[in-house]
């Protein structure tokens, strides 16, 4: 192990990992534990706004069709997900449930349920008759059926990567703020970082876990496997004095084209409209709300949660994601540098994995091979 790494024999393995958001940061942390020296480095900084897990809050459930390997992986999070915020002393992980609402039972749901049910997951098949009665503030036309998960949750998403980068420092690891790329390599072998202001970081490996960034520094690798959706996110206000839309009172919940949060700390009710799929610029491209998609999540509301069409946008965030064409997250080594590491691809179902992928890719750096049915799924270049 420490000859694949670059050290000698009895060092510790020195690691560069590139991005502080949710891949990066759990991964430095996990490889800090497990005895490595870690340099990090993000351009703007763990939590920033430009980072695709820089919002307020993302979810985490069981349900993904019949894509098991991510539920498996999904529950096993939840488990870290309790025990880490109990370390670090912030609550993190909300319990909320999570309520998937469709005119018909789709194939994707039937897939879910089915995975669920051989992993044990509870889980109910609502009308909508039950989904009203339930949540008295959901009108429920036009539904044919909802599918709910008990066990899902509200995950703080900024909080959370300032919150791991403070454990990471407090645990031996070095936290920068710089813009990094590769640097000098020496045949099958990256040497060297070379950072924005003409300075190299040398270390035995290197993660590049930059999210959106990836195809921006590797464009001839990358350029085509990924793409990087913008995302706009609408908060709006609650009426006073009611609590009805608040954490914990409604799920969280998606339909067709939207998903969406009860107001957790105040923040406002989250709606996300999807399917605007237009490329985003991380670095230059300014994050204000659309005007159409501000349109399109008021007229969701005045259908499915009219009580709330006339209350005011209280906050908007524009992100980004990092889709990869199957969906899958990519966890492989770069194919010209045997000591350097690609994880990214979180297409928009990351975040959640967090202290699951961190500890996974650490491992793999280290030479270990966890989850070995996995890689396949992972894999930089498919045939």
């Amino acid at each position: 192990m420490a000859a694949a790494l670059g050290q000698s024999a009895g060092s510790s393995p020195e690691v560069a990992v590139v991005g502080a958001g949710a891949f990066g940061v759990w991964t430095a942390l996990h490889l800090v534990e497990a005895g490595a020296r870690v340099t990090l480095l993000d351009a703007y900084g763990a939590g920033n706004p430009r980072a695709t897990s820089g919002d307020e809050t993302r979810q985490i459930r069981g349900g993904y069709g019949t894509r098991e390997i991510y539920s498996r992986w999904a529950l096993r999070a939840m488990e870290r997900w309790k025990q880490r915020q109990q370390e670090f002393g912030r609550t993190l992980f909300h319990p909320i449930g999570r309520l998937q609402m469709s005119a018909q039972l789709t194939a994707e749901m039937q897939g879910t349920q089915r995975v669920l049910d051989k992993l044990k997951v509870p889980f109910e098949t609502l009308t909508p008759e039950e989904i009203r009665r339930r949540w008295p503030v959901i009108q429920p036309e036009g539904v044919g059926v909802g599918l709910y998960e008990p066990g899902a949750a509200i995950l703080k998403a900024r909080e959370t990567c300032l919150t791991v980068a403070q454990v990471f420092e407090r645990k031996g690891g070095r936290l920068r703020v710089a813009r990094a790329e590769p640097g000098d390599a020496a045949g099958s072998q990256l040497s060297n970082l070379k950072l924005g202001d003409g300075s190299r970081v040398a270390a035995g490996s290197f993660v590049f876990a930059c999210g959106p960034w990836l195809r921006k520094l590797f464009p001839d690798l990358l350029g085509k496997r990924l793409a990087t959706p913008r995302r706009d996110v609408l908060y709006f206000g609650t009426p006073a004095g009611d609590a009805r839309f608040n954490y914990p009172q409604l799920p969280n919940f998606s339909e067709s084209a939207f998903y969406g949060f009860p107001s957790l700390d105040s923040r406002g009710f989250k709606i996300c409209p999807t399917n605007a799929d237009t490329n985003f610029d991380p670095d230059s491209d300014e994050r204000v709300a659309a005007p159409f998609q501000m349109k399109r999540a008021r007229d969701f509301l005045a259908l499915r949660f009219p009580a709330l069409r006339d209350q005011p946008i209280v906050a908007t965030h524009v992100c980004q994601l990092e889709n990869t064409p199957d969906e899958h997250f990519i966890i492989d080594r770069h194919p010209q540098w045997s000591n350097v590491w690609i994880a990214g691809g979180g297409s928009g179902h990351g975040f959640k994995h967090g202290p699951v992928l961190g500890d996974y890719i650490a491992q793999r750096v280290l030479g270990r091979d966890p989850d070995p049915e996995y890689q396949e799924f992972f894999r930089l270049q498919k045939a």
